[in-house]
């Protein structure tokens, strides 16, 4: 089958990648030198871990509303720049103020606090609204796995280098770190602007009315969310528990390096799937997911003979990680796409957060059940969506009468 790579807009797709990578760096600065700044003010650890949860409770909500925020504007502006430009400009100023804050033994010692949840408001301003704008990057959905794959490879980069970050952060020293962060959100954000078109339509009194609210894929995006957050986790703590002890070169770890392989993994990836489009590739990687899950449950510790199957994990989760977006895009209306996107993203910060305080990694039979159980409904949800889309491909195909 012909393919039409080349009409994807390359230069959106990297810019788009370039704010991953500069959200990545900010919130690995913000995590290193979040318990220090509140110590200073005298707050305990124990407050810490409950201000990270309070910010998760509150993206689960605002992701959403951002997100049909933009959806509106779209309709309205055509364009989601306007709330992605409030968002960056917002979260870079804040994210400067918390250092500088950290120094100040201010009265009302609930400031900072208030500082930190309001940054973390507004870094979910605009990341479902440039995430949606993937849509429109490409010449139709089916080499949408392909831009992605792009967004996989950095947050695999990102994965790998993280403890490199977060060293080097903390060596330079808060303010610098945190100028870091800002300026490289800026610096991309400004480059997603120039390479974005101007709204083809005016300014409207009203908007069109969109399509009916879509309940069943809310539903399904909730039902994604979870089982994808929890399945892929419970493989990867899985992995680690088995072989995270064995010495890789350079000095990485297993986590980094099972991170590298996604990485250089996810554009071959995407291109296969662009290629093969016609098959269920994003329920054969689930699939594949649960059985590697039951074959971990019952492998001997450290047996040299997985890293085959290692090979195949990354493929199956490079697979996974650029075909999520596109399955939520499949089964949102394009003028839900926002609050699609932002309902995805709520969920999964969620689900994350409920498997680590909710089931222990020592309970490794009920993390196991838990994970067979969420891979295998993935799996039924991407094969359910490729059945329909193959039902209206049929269809559209049918000779009219």
């Amino acid at each position: 089958m012909a393919t039409k790579q080349n009409n994807i807009l390359w230069r959106r797709v990297m810019a788009i990648a370039a704010i991953q990578a500069a959200i990545s760096l900010m919130w690995i600065a913000y995590r290193a030198y979040l318990g220090t700044l509140l110590g200073g003010w005298g707050f305990s650890e124990d407050f810490t871990a409950q201000l990270l949860t309070v910010e998760v409770l509150l993206a689960v909500v605002m992701e959403p509303v951002f997100g049909a925020l933009s959806d509106r504007q779209q309709r309205f502006l055509g364009s989601r720049l306007p709330l992605i430009s409030l968002g960056v400009i917002l979260a870079a100023a804040i994210f400067i103020g918390l250092p500088i804050l950290g120094v100040f033994q201010l009265p009302l010692r609930w400031v900072l606090p208030a500082v930190a949840i309001a940054w973390a408001l507004a870094m979910t301003m605009f990341r479902t609204p440039i995430y949606v704008l993937l849509l429109k990057s490409t010449p139709s959905r089916a080499e949408l796995p392909l831009a992605i794959s792009v967004l996989t490879m950095v947050i695999g980069v990102m994965g790998v280098l993280k403890p490199s970050i977060q060293n080097g952060l903390l060596a330079v020293g808060a303010l610098p770190a945190f100028l870091a962060g800002s300026v490289t959100l800026l610096i991309a954000s400004l480059c997603l602007g120039l390479v974005l078109p101007k709204p083809a339509a005016p300014l409207i009194e009203e908007a069109p009315t969109p399509s009916p609210l879509p309940w069943l894929g809310f539903v399904q995006t909730i039902l994604m969310a979870i089982a994808f957050t929890w399945g892929s986790a419970i493989v990867l703590q899985r992995w680690l528990d088995l072989f995270g002890s064995i010495p890789l070169t350079l000095g990485i770890s297993v986590g980094q390096g099972l991170n590298f392989l996604v990485a250089i993994l996810a554009i071959p990836v995407g291109w296969l799937t662009l290629r093969w489009q016609r098959y269920p590739l994003l329920g054969v990687a689930f699939g594949w997911l649960t059985i590697i899950l039951l074959l971990l449950l019952g492998a001997p510790a450290q047996d040299g003979g997985y890293v085959v199957i290692a090979l195949l994990w990354a493929w199956a989760l490079a697979t996974v990680r650029n075909g999520t977006l596109p399955y939520i895009f499949k089964t949102i209306p394009g003028d839900w796409a926002g609050l699609g996107i932002g309902i995805f993203f709520g969920i999964s910060g969620l689900a994350g957060m409920v498997l680590s305080q909710w089931v222990p990694a020592e309970a490794n039979r009920l993390q196991g059940l838990v994970g067979v159980v969420c891979l295998a409904i993935a799996t039924i949800l991407a094969l359910i969506s490729q059945h329909k889309k193959a039902s209206a491909s049929l269809a559209n195909e049918a000779p009219k009468s």
